[in-house]
C-alpha cells in the first residue's frame, strides 16, 4: 500500500493511540469515510434523468455507498470490541 508520508504519520498516532490493530482499524475507518464523501459528491452528478426514480443516485452509486457503510459498521463493531470495557 503506497502512502503519503501524511497518512503515514496520522497511522503511527493511531497505532500509538490504539495499539497496532485498533490503530490500523481506526486509520482505515478514516479512509473509508473520506471514500464515502468522495462518492456522495459524485452522487450529485451521477442522477438518474427519467422514468420513475428521476432525481435518484444511479444505483451503483447507492450499491457502492451502501456496500462502504457495512464495512464501516463491521471496522466499528471490531474497535468497540477491541476497546478495554469500562468500568
Amino acid at each position: 500500500m503506497t502512502m503519503t508520508p501524511e497518512e503515514i504519520a496520522r497511522l503511527d498516532d493511531y497505532r500509538f493511540m490504539r495499539g497496532p490493530v485498533g490503530g490500523n482499524l481506526a486509520f482505515l475507518l478514516d479512509r473509508l469515510t473520506d471514500v464515502m464523501a468522495i462518492i456522495a459528491m459524485h452522487k450529485v452528478y451521477c442522477r438518474i434523468e427519467k422514468g420513475p426514480h428521476a432525481g435518484e443516485a444511479s444505483l451503483d452509486v447507492q450499491e457502492a455507498l451502501d456496500a462502504l457503510q457495512d464495512a464501516k459498521d463491521l471496522i466499528q463493531q471490531s474497535m468497540r470490541e477491541l476497546s478495554p470495557p469500562t468500568a
